[in-house]
């Protein structure tokens, strides 16, 4: 009888810092890690040519693959002095990723103007319809796929299942980034998250915490079923990029052999 052979997920991490790419990769290369995630918290930071080119080439020679968490922005916003500079930053990063070989983007939804006020809302939708659309064929033109993250905030304009649904309804090519630590700090179970948007997931989040905040915590340390996310992972056919979003280097080490254990054993 002929012994399938188990395929193996493709890990990485997130950097902490942007311009901490070249000891981040370094440390991606000594540990054997699948895939980077190039940081964008906190303010713009331009990467200079010459560090552009040297990731490219390390990422290249140690086949690691590369995506881009964008900078956080005010896409939505009601003010097009706000939105207008927001989108442009989005486009300068779908630039910078690809020319620095990443194949996707992770970018959030800005947030709601005025929560209170439905009439508010509805028109930041229409401007994030509007954006998105715009990112989406801006991100074909460079070959790199535009994935929606989930937010905790709840002034963010996509938190929760039906925020996306709405969302994938109206933009054709939008692809996800879930964020299991985030569902569960708004009460969603991770993996009715998954099951209901696995089809358009191109990169799974991973950390944990106990629901109450975003704790970014080790595998383990809070209450998320992950040895239920990774059996519905493997049945839908998922095997990476999962992406541990944990600091610093150790504890990453740390959750990659915690979620190796889990994948061995489902």
């Amino acid at each position: 009888m002929l012994k399938i052979k188990e395929i193996k997920p493709k890990i990485g991490f997130i950097g902490s810092e942007r311009q901490s790419i070249l000891d981040d990769l370094n440390f991606a290369i000594k540990n054997k890690l699948d895939y980077y995630e190039i940081q964008g918290s906190g303010e713009k930071i331009d990467l200079e040519l010459e560090i552009i080119e040297k990731a490219k080439k390390i990422t290249k020679k140690n086949n690691i693959s590369l995506s881009l968490h964008a900078f956080h922005l005010p896409i939505s916003s009601l003010t097009p002095e706000i939105s207008e500079p927001a989108l442009k930053t989005a486009k300068e990063e779908i630039v910078l990723a690809n020319k620095i070989g990443a194949k996707q983007i992770t970018i959030h939804s800005g947030h709601k103007d005025k929560p209170e006020n439905e009439t508010a809302v509805a028109k930041n939708f229409e401007i994030f319809v509007k954006n998105f659309k715009e990112l989406v064929k801006f991100g074909k033109k460079y070959r790199v796929r535009v994935g929606l993250e989930n937010s905790t905030k709840n002034r963010a304009m996509c938190i929760e299942p039906r925020d996306f649904l709405n969302a994938l309804n109206n933009i054709k090519g939008l692809k996800i980034a879930l964020d299991v630590g985030h569902a569960n700090t708004i009460g969603i179970n991770p993996i009715d998250y998954f099951k209901q948007f696995k089809d358009f997931i191109i990169n799974i989040h991973i950390h944990d915490n106990d629901g109450s905040s975003d704790q970014h915590a080790l595998i383990g340390e809070g209450n998320i079923d992950f040895k239920g996310l990774v059996r519905e992972c493997k049945n839908s056919g998922y095997y990476g990029p999962f992406i541990l979003e944990i600091f610093p280097y150790e504890n990453v080490l740390k959750s990659r052999e915690i979620f190796l254990n889990i994948w061995n054993q489902i």
